[in-house]
């Protein structure tokens, strides 16, 4: 059986291992972070402004209060990071040459999979920079062009030659392509809009959404009036809305068929684009572009009765004599994309009835041995991660393709972890998700500048401890099990069923460690509580390390950053997971003094904080005397909210220090 995984890393086309970043960023281990997060991805910088993140619509801490701003988790990471990760070894030169057609997100990422398998790997791209709908569609208020540069810098480090400016289908054909190279991959993407077929819509102030978004991008100013409509409720319309009023129109409206709640939009981008004063008409269908004597004055729309038939597909239906005419200079259609057919030209490719390149979607390959396609040319409209993960297939079906094979190995599916029991989702302590802080719309509009300021270390720390660690929770030696009911009893969220032996149900368990510390048989081992990697750290401690520090994921603050005292820190998911023989083998180890950092309730990863922790505690003093250590030698630090936990570690400190020089025993 394939291991579970937990539902955000399942949602990922690529499968990021979102978890693992995430618990890198709460311990402050960013350059982790950031290779985790690169590692299935080469666009960490591109996609940490842009990626409609489907793991946050499925991250179950949803359940509790509100799902991981992880997107946003992302950017924090990538950004303390810098590019601090060891590039992926490339194998030697196999002498297989390849070329891409199209330096999107599809077409990079299988140049740069297949140049790190020591193919050489020539990329083809008509524009004058790399980066297609990221350089072309996307405005810079959402992603800063220097993002895309380091990301594509990144990729072409592998070794990979650029051709720029050279349109296939027009300066070369795939055809010739295919004489060239050993295998080519056909990454063009959909570089055209789609069109209405309404009267008047051949007007030239009836302009494309992508030709608009490609203008502004580059510059190129392009000419609209001053009172805009935008039809279509996609993000696409939403830029494009957006970008206008930045251009300095006076008056931007998005009319779209569907109703608020069922625009494919995500809410997000209708919100700001409401708040920067963007006007939306929903539920109305276009009629007719108005035209009067030459000049395009208005939209003719009809009201909408119902956006979907019976079966769920987008078929509307409308009020009959009932429409409304708004009143524009300018129309701009975002009503979708389609792929161009220029690289088609002399190619030899088998086409269908609508002029499409015929392709077998499961193994990627076209008519033309070799030729294979990969991204929104082959799937259609959809996330930019998706074409990502399309690009990883397409360097999978080339490797096997060259290495004599016919067909790639089928992708391996693997189940999610269910849903979040609501039992355990009542006894989790609520905390508010961390907000993007962005500036105001009355000063986002005024330029093309990034608006979201990024979060701030204790904000991005303090988020990402809310993860719940899906997946990471305890499991049972059933020969050590004695059903002794104790998981059961420290069990904060009542997971532990015992019917015998005790079982740990992977929907419940949020993996905090206590049952492993309390358990008498040592029967529990928690993934997510590192027990081998502790013992290490507690046994290469120095002799003359002044404290060895214990804290939980509920403190965010890493006192190894903020102080001049020699520390071993040694984090556990929850400080009530903290193990006896911990404490004692820190003192065995040359250890002055050790200090416990718990957390208040209102920090706590369960209710009652940490107080099954003093038991403990009491238990390590005791036995402390009995052994000839002195008591004071162990410090319990629970600080005031927010208070700065180094001065009262230096205060023990100093006490420790104090008690030498009278002459108290050392280990």
């Amino acid at each position: 059986m394939n291991e579970l995984l937990p539902p955000c890393t399942h949602a990922c086309p690529v499968k990021t291992d979102v978890r693992g970043y995430l618990a890198a960023v709460a311990r402050q281990d960013y350059g982790e972070a950031y290779r985790l997060i690169r590692a299935n991805n080469p666009f960490p910088s591109v996609c940490a402004w842009v990626c409609p993140h489907p793991c946050e619509d499925h991250c179950r801490r949803g359940d509790v209060d509100a799902s991981l701003a992880i997107r946003n988790l992302k950017r924090f990471a990538v950004e303390k990071a810098g590019a601090n990760c060891a590039e992926t070894p490339r194998a030697r030169n196999t002498g297989k040459n390849i070329a891409i057609v199209g330096s999107g997100p599809s077409g990079l990422t299988a140049a740069y999979d297949l140049a790190n398998l020591g193919h050489t790997v020539v990329l083809y791209e008509r524009n004058q920079a790399l980066g297609g709908h990221f350089l072309t569609s996307l405005p810079t208020y959402r992603l800063p062009r220097e993002n895309l540069q380091k990301d594509v810098e990144a990729i072409l480090a592998a070794g990979i030659i650029v051709h720029t400016g050279v349109e296939v289908g027009r300066n070369i054909t795939v055809k010739q392509l295919r004489e060239e190279y050993d295998a080519v991959v056909i990454a063009v993407g959909l570089q055209e809009s789609k069109e209405l077929p309404l009267p008047g819509a051949d007007h030239p102030d009836v302009l494309k959404a992508l030709p608009f978004m490609r203008q502004a991008n580059l510059g190129e100013n392009p000419a609209t009036g001053s009172r805009v409509l935008v039809i279509g409720g996609g993000d696409v319309a939403m830029d494009v809305a957006r970008t206008a009023l930045r251009l300095g129109a006076g008056q931007v409206t998005v009319i779209c068929i569907e109703f608020r709640e069922v625009m494919p939009a995500h809410t997000s981008e209708v919100k700001e684009a409401l708040e920067e004063g963007v006007s939306l008409v929903n539920g109305y269908g276009p009629v007719e572009v108005v035209v009067d004597n030459g000049r395009l004055t208005g939209l003719k729309a009809q009201k909408v009765k119902s956006v979907f038939d019976s079966s769920g597909r987008f078929n509307p239906t409308y009020e009959p004599d009932v429409f409304i005419t708004l009143p524009c200079d300018t129309v701009i259609l975002a009503v979708g994309q389609g792929p161009g057919h220029e690289f088609i030209n002399g190619s030899g490719l088998e086409v269908n009835a609508r002029g499409l390149v015929i392709v077998d979607t499961t193994f990627l390959n076209t008519s033309i041995d070799g030729v294979f396609t990969c991204g929104e040319v082959l799937t259609g409209p959809g996330l930019a991660i998706a074409a990502v993960a399309s690009g990883h297939r397409a360097a999978m079906v080339v490797k096997q393709y060259l290495n004599g094979g016919k067909w790639v190995t089928a992708e391996t599916v693997q189940d999610t972890i269910g849903v979040l029991p609501s039992a355990v989702a009542d006894r989790i302590p609520h905390h508010n998700r961390g907000e993007m802080p962005v500036l105001p719309a009355a000063l986002r509009v005024q330029n093309f500048a990034p608006y979201e300021l990024g979060f701030d270390e204790k904000t991005a720390i303090f988020e990402a401890g809310r993860c719940l660690s899906c997946g990471l929770g305890a499991q049972v030696f059933a020969d050590k099990c004695a059903g002794c009911l104790t998981c059961q009893r420290v069990c904060p969220y009542e997971v532990p069923l015992v019917e015998g032996v005790a079982r740990m149900p992977v929907e419940g368990c949020q993996a905090c460690g206590i049952c492993a510390a309390y358990c008498p048989a040592y029967a529990i081992t928690v993934d997510n509580l590192n027990e081998q990697e502790i013992k290490a750290a507690l046994t290469a401690q120095q002799s003359n390390t002044p404290l060895v520090i214990f804290t939980g994921q509920e403190n965010r603050v890493d006192v190894l950053k903020s102080s001049d005292l020699m520390t071993v820190m040694i984090r556990v998911p929850t400080v009530g997971a903290l193990q006896l023989e911990w404490v004692l083998s820190a003192f065995e180890n040359g250890a002055a003094g050790v200090a416990v950092l718990g957390c208040r309730e209102t920090s706590s990863r369960h209710y009652g904080g940490d107080g099954a922790l003093k038991g403990m505690l009491a238990r390590a003093k005791g036995l402390m005397v009995a052994i000839g250590l002195a008591p004071e030698r162990l410090y319990y630090c629970l600080p005031e909210e927010d208070e700065n936990m180094v001065p009262l570690l230096e205060n023990f400190y100093r006490k420790l220090q104090l008690s030498s020089t009278k002459g108290v025993e050392q280990p």
